[in-house]
């Protein structure tokens, strides 16, 4: 049986020790607007506390075996597993997901977990190899890697970035959202014991915090996952120490549905791409776009679909499909969505402008019908419950609108003809497509956006290479030993 952890009291992690502050902060549940736990707010010497640990320890930690590496980060996934429960609690009360989806996200961070620890060694490439020369070249960790994780999805989105680092064997410090701070610092509490104390802390901040990760000399490389203008920030900032960079940045995905579905169960489908935890991923469908011919009988069908969910506060026993909107400044986003709609006369198949506020930020779903392609509602991603659904009619044409976005992170094609559906998935100048499914990443898959969607990548094997740095070994074979010279 696990021991007792106190999951009402959370602190800070700095070189294997829990810290307190003088300052502290509370998120707030959004399913009730209340303030929740108090969290330490990071000071300037935490902060370097924190990177001189990691610093310090990471000469041995990069030579720790890879398998070692792995045995503890499995050690470290069956911690989380035995709190899976309270860990689910926390999210669905931080993040205001159903209860039945915090639990979800739990599963999907224990995934990742699981395959960084099973992941095989990156091996040393042979580049060429005969009597004269042998070129190889190796990967090796980066060192002291600043994660910073947004607020959509706190423990998942943490996973995929401690589970990469530590495996390729950096150090990491986590800096959670500030609106969700409390499931990736009791992970951290959880399992800080397992490694030598500096190689994996989390720092609650404020607006300060983060800007001092990236300006300071002994981090080496930030992993970022949030808004396309923070990302712009954050890249600036770093370019002040040549640090390495990955942003995973906002998208406005495509989806593209063919004449020739299933239209009930697609639109089914395309409901929950959409929709799923209030629209606030940054990979779900926000542009729906169904062929003319099928577009009326589609509409009415997600419609339908969407139209039969609970969306209420999220509690135990709510049974809801769809919680809140996360915090009242995306709340407030998302309203002017709503409002923009409704003042430029676009029509509501679902849903109406009339946001009435209440005792959480809960706002029912709305489906807006063929809105024009340079409104606000097409043109910016909500990332809330609003979606527009556009009518197309040649290939050609859907490619051109699909593409016509700064950003390009995902997308979906919806096609009983594959080679159709490979035809038009391989035009979207996005990072994932997903074919006849809606969006499902996965620890496996690599994702990087084009565009303003992001810098590099993160996820699968190829993601790995992202926290390491590339060492070409020239080896030539003369024979340099002593009378040798001059033999050559």
């Amino acid at each position: 049986m696990a021991s007792a952890v106190d999951f009402s009291t959370f602190s800070n992690i700095i070189n294997g020790e829990a810290r307190s502050s003088a300052k502290v902060s509370q998120g707030i549940n959004p399913s009730n607007k209340q303030p929740l736990w108090d969290v330490p707010v990071a000071s300037e010497d935490d902060v370097n506390e924190a990177v001189a640990a990691a610093k310090k320890v990471f000469p041995a930690w990069s030579r720790t075996p890879w398998s070692e590496r792995g045995r503890l980060l499995s050690k470290a996934r069956e911690a989380l597993l035995a709190r899976k429960d309270e860990m689910a609690q926390l999210i669905m009360q931080e993040g205001g997901k159903p209860i039945q989806f915090a639990a979800l996200e739990v599963e999907h961070a224990l995934g990742f977990l699981d395959f960084h620890s099973n992941h095989p060694e990156l091996e040393t490439k042979i580049i060429q190899d005969n009597d004269e020369l042998r070129l190889s070249l190796r990967y090796m960790p980066i060192g002291v890697v600043a994660a910073i994780c947004p607020w959509n999805y706190p423990l998942v989105l943490a996973m995929g970035k401690i589970g990469a680092a530590l495996i390729t064997g950096n150090c990491v410090i986590t800096k959670p959202s500030p609106f969700t701070p409390y499931s990736i610092l009791k992970f951290t509490e959880l399992v800080q014991s397992i490694f030598p104390p500096g190689v994996i802390q989390v720092l609650n901040g404020d607006d300060k915090t983060g800007p001092l990760l990236c300006e300071h000399p002994d981090v080496h490389k930030i992993s970022f996952t949030g808004s396309i203008a923070t990302g712009k920030r954050i890249m600036a900032s770093a370019s002040k120490t040549l640090k390495r960079v990955t942003l995973e940045l906002g998208g406005n995905n495509g989806s593209i549905v063919c004449p020739d579905v299933d239209i009930k169960f697609v639109a089914s489908q395309v409901a929950v791409g959409s929709f799923f935890n209030s629209g606030q991923l940054c990979v779900a469908s926000k542009r729906i776009y169904v062929h003319e011919d099928i577009y009326q009988e589609f509409l009415q069908a997600l419609t339908d679909v969407v139209k039969s969910w609970k969306v209420s506060p999220s509690t135990n026993d709510a049974g809801n499909m769809l919680g809140p909107v996360q915090n009242e400044m995306q709340y407030n986003i998302v309203k002017q969505f709503f409002l923009d709609a409704h003042n430029n006369g676009y029509k509501f198949a679902l849903g109406s402008a009339d946001i009435k506020d209440s005792d959480s930020f809960v706002i029912q779903p709305a489906i807006i019908d063929n809105p024009p392609d340079k409104s606000k509602i097409v043109a910016e991603e909500p990332f809330g419950p609003i979606v527009p659904v556009l009518s197309w009619r040649t290939e050609d044409e859907v490619i051109a609108r699909v593409n016509d976005t700064n950003t390009g992170l995902g997308g979906t094609v919806w096609s009983s003809d594959i080679d159709r559906a490979h035809r038009l998935a391989e035009q979207i100048d996005a990072g994932a497509i997903w074919i006849n499914s809606f969006e499902k990443p996965l620890p496996q898959g690599y994702l990087a956006g084009h565009k303003e969607s992001g810098v590099g990548g993160e996820w699968g094997s190829a993601g790995l290479l992202a926290y390491c740095n590339a060492q070409g070994i020239h080896y030539y074979k003369n024979k340099v030993g002593p009378g040798e010279a001059g033999k050559q």
